[in-house]
């Protein structure tokens, strides 16, 4: 029994040494605050105001799918794949800011010309859609300080910045909707973005720009192709569920309609913190071992078994308690989401326990090109589904076509992984030194 305490300190030593347990505890308070915000701030507004800011930023969220070309994504995987030399990742991270802002910068324009001249079904989004122009260009700035805390494995600061941001976001927005109402919502936004960049750059010394690094000259094309396929992934999958406000939006375009399936997605989309959390945490480990199919494929199945359990039991529990939980939470006003948010709690488990896991470890192992074509297929299946299912049912399709498409790719993601991971065991590619560098002197990973 004594041995078996020595190994349980041990791993709960070696979790929290390598940032394990920063991660996950400022993932849960983001969310909780998060969550806590949502509640909060559909009690402020009125419903047609929650409905209004929903439409504008779902159109923000299409636009900002192109952020940078990705570079957030392309940075992280070659700083980590060099994890130790501190050079490589300054002079990756000048060269992805740099370009990154040129990119958004343009985003800012496009935000512009929809809110003064595209047609929009609700006019009333308009303004608010201008006001998030420059909103590209700060996120830009927040999301390459986190991504290069990530990449060095300086998880205890990325996990503050991440708590100081969901915080302002949440106050600001707060206090500011009783007096701006929708607007208070786009400056929460921005405040919390800039206090991201500045605490980085002034507390931590996260230099963004430093020509002294050196240029990435033949990394270059290295970094725009993972970059370009990342972002194109990560576009296609999260057009899952902007499409669904979207389309709502063109065939029944009511704030109210709006808003409550906005409601219903709240706490099904906040618990794939608990994922998301998780590989945040494991990527730098996977990107480093990612030639070692053996380390992968043991250390997966473990996570896999352990996640899909507590999942299962989320899920369970928030489709019992679904009216119950709508009605306290949200008010005797939103339960005619309750239909939607129990399809959406079936859908939690899928895909915080197969999509997300499976789809960001294969970029880890540089599995770009199969990451498309799931992207590809999702997207496909989902543009039908809704358009279809959206006519027959309205959220409720919406809903069904989401959960159809995750099934989709969640099946290919897993299948192809683990015969990834599995090949390489048996064909010799791995180079069977996963456990030396696990316990290699001043660096950690996850094993035991």
């Amino acid at each position: 029994m004594s041995e078996t305490k020595k190994s349980i300190r041990n791993i709960v030593n070696r979790l929290f040494s390598t940032g394990f347990f920063h991660i996950f505890g400022s993932s849960t308070i983001n969310k909780v605050i998060g969550f806590l915000s949502s509640i909060v701030l559909v009690r402020i507004l009125t419903k047609p105001e929650y409905g209004t800011f929903t439409y504008a930023w779902n159109k923000y969220s299409i636009i900002i799918l192109l952020s940078g070309l990705g570079v957030e994504s392309g940075m992280l995987q070659l700083a980590s794949e060099h994890s130790g030399d501190a050079d490589y990742a300054l002079k990756v991270t000048d060269y992805s800011t740099r370009f990154g802002l040129k990119v958004n910068v343009l985003l800012a324009f496009v935000l512009l010309g929809i809110g003064l001249f595209f047609p929009l079904k609700l006019p009333e989004g308009r303004y608010l859609i201008c006001t998030l122009c420059l909103l590209p260009i700060v996120q830009l700035m927040s999301g390459m300080t986190s991504c290069y805390l990530r990449s060095q494995k300086r998880n205890q600061e990325f996990s503050k910045l991440a708590v100081i941001n969901t915080a302002l976001v949440f106050t600001v927005s707060a206090g500011c909707a009783f007096f701006l109402r929708e607007m208070g919502l786009v400056i929460g936004h921005y405040t919390g973005a800039l206090a991201v960049f500045i605490i980085g750059r002034y507390v931590y010394r996260v230099r963004l720009f430093d020509q002294r690094a050196g240029n990435l000259n033949e990394e270059k094309k290295d970094l725009l192709k993972i970059s370009i396929i990342s972002m194109v992934n990560n576009s296609l999958s999260q057009l899952m569920y902007l499409l669904d406000v979207f389309v709502l939006g063109i065939v029944d375009p009511q704030e109210t309609i709006l808003a409550s399936y906005k409601v219903a997605t709240i706490i099904p989309t906040a618990l794939s913190f608990i994922p998301l959390s998780l590989i945040t945490y494991l990527y730098p480990y996977y990107a480093e071992h990612r030639n070692d199919g053996q380390w992968c494929l043991k250390h997966y199945k473990k996570i896999l078994l352990g996640l899909g359990a507590f999942n299962l039991a989320v899920s369970a529990l928030m489709f019992l308690l679904a009216p119950f939980i709508i009605q306290v939470l949200f008010g005797k006003e939103y339960l005619d989401s309750v239909t939607v948010f129990r399809i959406l709690s079936l859908n939690y488990f899928f895909s915080g326990t197969f999509r997300i896991l499976s789809g960001n470890l294969l970029v880890t192992q540089r599995k770009l090109k199969f990451n498309l074509l799931v992207a590809i297929v999702s997207s496909t299946v989902n543009i039908v589904a809704d358009y279809f299912l959206i006519q027959r049912w309205g959220s409720v399709g919406a809903a069904a076509a989401t959960v159809s498409v995750v099934l989709i790719s969640s099946i290919m993601s897993t299948t192809y992984l683990i015969y990834t991971f599995k090949k390489q065991s048996s064909s010799g590619e791995s180079q069977n030194n996963g456990d030396s560098a696990y316990q290699a002197p001043g660096r950690t990973g996850i094993d035991h």
